[in-house]
């Protein structure tokens, strides 16, 4: 095998240029395509990277929110339940002193029922009393005649009052 110089001289002439032609029009744009790729890289993870910072500090004041949420409910609830005892007090007093006004006013017309149910039953009998005497009188009886006057009128009051 002969190794021929002026072939491989054409050779490695023909790879120079071929390696001149591709620096000068290959090379460059390959270089770019590679910067332009690592700057949007480096670009995606600054984005991600300030994403992160941004969730985390919204994942902070979310927490914050909802405790001081959670807070004004609990004021809120217990200023109801407040309010609430409140007018159940209230109600109640109230219905105690109606309750008591019923029962102070039913005690009142109870009693003047009573009194003018007396006194009803106090005429009635001095009614009863006059006519009894007055018959008695009037007339000249035996026992048994007063006896049975007596039980007749009786009876009668009897009769009326049921």
């Amino acid at each position: 095998m002969e190794v021929n110089i002026q072939e491989t001289i054409f050779v490695m002439v023909n790879f120079l240029i071929l390696v001149a032609i591709l620096y000068k029009f290959g090379w460059g744009p390959v270089l770019k395509m590679l910067d332009n790729r690592q700057q949007g890289i480096e670009d995606s993870l600054n984005k991600a990277e300030e994403a992160r910072k941004e969730a985390a500090t919204m994942s902070v004041k979310l927490a914050e929110e909802v405790a001081e949420a959670r807070k004004q409910a609990k004021a809120i609830i217990d200023e109801a339940q407040k309010t609430a005892e409140t007018a159940k007090a209230d109600i109640l007093t109230q219905a105690r002193n109606s309750a008591d006004s019923m029962l102070e006013r039913a005690q009142a017309e109870i009693a003047k029922e009573k009194a003018e149910a007396i006194s009803q039953i106090r005429g009635e009998v001095a009614d009863m009393v006059v006519a009894v005497a007055g018959r008695l009188l009037s007339e000249n009886m035996s026992d048994s005649q007063h006896h049975q006057l007596v039980d007749k009128y009786i009876a009668e009051v009897t009769a009326k009052n049921d």
